[in-house]
This record gives C-alpha cells, structure tokens and sequence, in this order.
C-alpha cells in the first residue's frame, strides 16, 4: 500500500477514535472542497438525508463544526474548535465572509 503524508493538524480527526467513519468521511469531503456545501452533500454520497443530519450532529457534539452566528454559517475545522489558534479562526472567517459575499 502506497504511503501518503499529511499534516498532522489534518491527522489529528482521522484519528480520532471516538469519531465514526461516517463523520471522517463527511469531515474530509467538507475540508478538502471549499465549493462543497454541507447541505446538499446528497447530492455527492448515497447516504439518505437522516443519517447526514446526524453525522453532522456528532461533528457538533464532537466540536469538529461549529455554528458562527457572525457570518450565520456552520465553519469546520481539522481539529476541534476548542484548539483553534487565532490563525485558523482568522482564516476560517475570511474565507466565510468571501463566500457569503460570493453568493
């Protein structure tokens, strides 16, 4: 099997045990296209509307996705919200704010 490297920050939910397949996967689709967006993940996967409401409700619990009431969008990150330094929020913001102007 080929070996691939990723940064270690993206690492940290990939391995994160209490975390199901269902929400790596949804996570990863989320982190690696900007252009998705997480409501209409259907469109992209066979999973029917119930079990992408709840997988992203453990993303919630989990802390992985996070409601920002500024910009009125759900943002995720590649580690818990909690350990976000100020160069992710601030990165995380700018690209909110482009795509709500985008809109």
């Amino acid at each position: 099997m080929k070996r691939y490297l990723m940064y270690k920050s993206i690492m940290k939910y990939l391995t994160d045990k209490d975390l199901s397949l269902n929400a790596k996967g949804f996570l990863s689709m989320i982190l690696f296209n900007d252009e998705i967006n997480a409501l209409d993940l259907s469109k992209y996967c066979s999973d029917d509307i119930e079990t992408i409401k709840g997988t992203m409700l453990e993303l919630r619990i989990m802390k992985y996705v996070k409601y920002d009431p500024e910009t009125n969008m759900l943002i995720a990150g590649p580690k818990k919200y909690d350990e976000w330094d100020e160069s992710i929020l601030e990165d995380i913001h700018n690209k909110a704010n482009k795509d709500k102007e985008g809109r």
